[in-house]
């Protein structure tokens, strides 16, 4: 799951990417080696390196991203009762839950499932969106479970459980959730449609499904069976276009973002 744009440190220094404050809520531990190669594999565009220089520009950017995420989603999680049972698909290092979590998303007492996989390459490109590979084939996955323990860990997170995808499918996971959301995965680097028939199951009438949308993304006749909208996300990549989030649920939705017809105007949806 990628993470990070490129982007140089004087920007960073700069507030555009943090805020005016340039409050870090989620903290990166020093930069091994190890630390630092693994990062690598989830953030292909960042020259990363087992440095202070790198730490800071991971830290300042998983930051930026998850501040602006928590911001498009306020408006949704203001009129939606505090889940109980969250998802997160593809975590990585665990930015988006360490943020959500110190932002008061969830109560301290809910329960936590985070799905990944430790994985070897990356395949971000178009030609896998459409058809990613079938488990028990976790090829897709470019994660690393210890490192993502201990990311939660320095950050002082608990009651959280780590599903390897390695040793369990998605439609097993022991559903249903109230909130679950994938950040550049599903929706952004695999097709949402393709894994549709896995996520149903771990929804309830109510369950809300939050996933970033890719440039490339197009409505499906499916999308019909759900309530949905879409909320925009600022980018971290200086001039670009704001990201779509898109909400899901069987249930009805609050009336914040915009219908899907108006994001995607011919959709016919």
């Amino acid at each position: 799951m990628r993470l990070f744009s490129k982007i140089s440190l004087n920007r960073l220094r700069s507030g555009s990417i943090v805020g005016e404050k340039g409050d870090h809520i989620f903290l990166v531990p020093p930069f091994t080696p190890e630390v630092a190669a693994s990062v690598s594999l989830i953030s292909t565009r960042l020259p990363l390196r087992a440095d202070e220089r790198s730490r800071m520009l991971c830290q300042m950017e998983a930051n930026g991203m998850s501040e602006r995420e928590h911001k498009a989603l306020e408006p949704l999680f203001g009129k939606m009762p505090k889940p109980q049972r969250v998802l997160e698909i593809g975590p990585g290092f665990g930015r988006s839950v360490v943020y959500f979590s110190k932002k008061g998303v969830w109560d301290e007492g809910a329960e936590i499932h985070l799905y990944d996989s430790t994985g070897t390459e990356t395949k971000y490109k178009q030609e896998y969106y459409d058809r990613p590979p079938q488990w028990p084939d976790v090829s897709s996955f470019c994660g690393q479970l210890s490192l993502l323990r201990s990311f939660l860990d320095y950050n002082h997170i608990a009651g959280y459980r780590i599903f390897d995808a390695a040793e369990l499918p998605l439609c097993k996971l022991p559903g249903t959730y109230d909130l679950i959301y994938a950040f550049f995965s599903i929706g952004f680097h695999w097709s949402l449609e393709f894994y549709l028939d896995d996520l149903n199951p771990l929804m309830g009438k109510n369950s809300v499904l939050i996933c970033t949308l890719n440039k490339h993304f197009k409505p499906f006749a499916r999308l019909r069976d759900y309530s949905t909208r879409i909320l925009y996300c600022r980018d971290t990549k200086k001039r670009a276009a704001p990201l779509r989030l898109l909400a899901l649920s069987k249930g009805e939705l609050p009336g914040v973002g915009i219908t899907l017809a108006e994001a995607f105007p011919g959709s016919k949806l």
